[in-house]
């Protein structure tokens, strides 16, 4: 389900996956002799039909919590206990991935005449996020399930950063039949998808409201 900071939007993602690794009633999956690769990567589909005048984005580099920073898939084993599934591997660095997600749909949307990471690049408004929960859950007596959590903050691009004008944040639990690397990622792409798709309508309100097309 998506949880808002201020308001509950319940959304079920139900993942009908076959798991592709031997799995022994434990949460560690059968080692392989090779390593697996793996990428979150997610599509908007059609570029929008107008795009805003004058109003450039930047996108800091997203923030990934400490724990979740590893390129290896964690997996919740318990109450305060998570465990990396050694060779199980995320292709690129977690937080070089998400931003590039992040900065690919926002440019397809049409909220923005152009959507940027380069610090040294003039900005209108100045976009930062973070990863706060990034995990498989594998707890006994829980159901399995993906687990994405993101929250956003946009402020002015010019010397006032101080002033905040949007924020926001999201959390999915992507229902899996199982708690394997493959069933995880693909939960963590549906849910990046659901988050991205609320993040612009959410923008999109914020622009209507402050009189900005």
């Amino acid at each position: 389900m998506i949880h808002r900071w201020q308001r509950v939007l319940v959304i079920v993602l139900f993942s009908f996956l076959t798991g592709c690794f031997g799995f022994g009633g434990g949460s560690k999956e059968a080692d392989d002799i090779q390593p697996r690769f793996y990428i979150v990567d997610v599509d908007r589909g059609n570029v929008a039909a107008q795009f805003a005048q004058n109003r450039v984005l930047r996108i800091k580099p997203i923030r990934i919590a400490p724990h979740y920073r590893t390129e290896n898939i964690v997996f919740r084993v318990g109450e305060s206990e998570y465990q990396p599934q050694a060779g199980h591997l995320l292709l690129t660095d977690p937080q070089v991935m998400f931003t590039s997600q992040l900065q690919r749909w926002l440019a397809k949307s049409g909220l923005f005449s152009d959507v940027i990471t380069d610090d040294s690049q003039p900005a209108d408004l100045v976009l930062e996020a973070a990863v706060t929960k990034l995990y498989g859950d594998d707890r006994s007596g829980y159901s399995p399930q993906a687990v994405l959590e993101m929250q956003f903050f946009m402020s002015p691009g010019d010397a006032d950063r101080s002033k905040m004008l949007f924020q926001t944040g999201f959390r999915v639990d992507a229902s899996i039949d199982q708690t394997t690397s493959q069933n995880v990622v693909t939960g963590w792409q549906n849910a990046l998808e659901e988050i991205l798709a609320t993040l612009e309508q959410d923008l999109s309100d914020y622009f209507n409201k402050a009189g900005t097309p």
